[in-house]
């Protein structure tokens, strides 16, 4: 008997979060939330790209592949590419205007070997480049392979081309016939591009 009380009670505290958390972002967020009353950075949202590496010192290309990154409200960054996952953590960073549609990104991710133990991790840097029309960035990569006592492997360089996802999502809204004013819930549906 006592298994359904306490069943009932972790559902009764799971809906109360839920609705304080709903209610909270209805409401307009947090105190940081409404604290943040500037205008987005052109850089802030979801940018996929394809990333192409090359070896620092012939610049021969050694792979190319798509990336994800999420750049944050507030300098912060989440990353990630079409690796397999076994392989590779998920990158998080920050990020930082440096000047007039210049930025510098810096993630890092964990890496691992095929059995699933910790083969070491990798530091990013991008040097990022806005276009003019804030829809599309270049970006130049310098990263280091470390091993799992932060020794450094070998450097990485590389390359990458950036599309703004802001016509997918604008896309994604007028199918929903969504009108200035109105709000979105989006509840767990990937990394929250369209509150962004």
């Amino acid at each position: 008997m006592k298994q359904p009380t306490s069943l009932k009670t972790c559902a009764l505290v799971a809906v109360s979060a839920a609705a304080t958390m709903f209610l909270m972002q209805a409401c307009g967020g947090g105190a940081n939330a409404q604290s943040s009353t500037s205008e987005p950075d052109p850089l802030e949202g979801v940018w996929e790209s394809t990333v192409t590496i090359k070896d620092c010192t012939s610049g021969a290309v050694l792979t190319t592949f798509t990336g994800e990154s999420m750049f944050h409200r507030g300098g912060t960054l989440t990353a990630d590419n079409s690796n397999p996952v076994p392989t590779r953590g998920l990158g998080m960073g920050t990020w930082s205007a440096i000047g007039p549609g210049a930025y510098k990104a810096q993630f890092h991710f964990l890496r691992f070997n095929p059995d699933g133990t910790l083969a070491g991790s990798q530091k990013v840097v991008r040097s990022v480049t806005l276009a003019a029309d804030a829809q599309s960035l270049t970006a130049t990569i310098a990263a280091q392979l470390l091993d799992t006592t932060g020794a450094v492997l070998r450097p990485i360089c590389g390359t990458g081309l950036d599309q703004a996802q802001r016509n997918k999502l604008d896309h994604i809204c007028r199918k929903l016939r969504l009108k200035a004013g109105e709000r979105l819930l989006d509840i767990g549906c990937g990394w929250g591009a369209l509150i962004c």
